[in-house]
């Protein structure tokens, strides 16, 4: 139980450190192409591709730590008008739908990787095969899922029905 609770915590930071790493790459990138735009009259054509790429990395990633944080979309709504004993069942629930969801996209995301793997397509400006893009999909789900699975998991242990949405905007 202590490896399993370790391993959690080096995926959260792991998970934390790409989406930091991909965010600060990509502004300083983003910023780096419009300056020399529009101060030199001069741009790399690789530049927005390559943010494009990072930001549905991000994307993925970010959706298994809003998954891991309760504040992934959802249908909160049916958790906090119901009365308090279908609280913890419809949370339940909820999990479950989006954990078969997530394993969806990762078996369809990997069917989509293997197949562009196959024909050998690169992206247009790095010239970086397509699969390496699009591993986001099955990677993402597939993280998404774990985080799923330990909230269906603690919602079965201790009974947490509350949602985390109260702290949001």
């Amino acid at each position: 139980m202590h490896c399993l609770r370790r391993l959690n915590t080096y995926s959260h930071r792991l998970e934390e450190f790409l989406i930091a790493f991909l965010l600060a790459t990509s502004s300083v990138v983003l910023f780096a192409n419009v300056l020399a735009r529009y101060v030199f009259n001069w741009g790399v054509s690789w530049a927005e591709e390559l943010v494009r790429y990072e930001i549905i990395w991000m994307v993925f990633i970010g959706g298994s730590v809003a998954a891991r944080q309760g504040i992934h979309i959802g249908v909160d709504i049916l958790v906090k008008f119901s009365p308090r004993p279908f609280r913890r069942p419809i949370s339940i629930s909820l999990n479950a739908i989006s954990f078969v969801f997530c394993v969806c996209l990762v078996i369809l995301g990997g069917d989509l990787v293997a197949q562009t793997k196959m024909f050998g397509q690169v992206t247009p400006a790095l010239e970086v095969p397509m699969w390496v893009v699009q591993m986001a999909v099955p990677v993402g789900g597939g993280l998404m899922a774990v985080r799923f699975l330990q909230r269906i998991s603690q919602s079965l242990q201790d009974g947490d029905d509350a949602t985390h949405t109260d702290g949001i905007g």
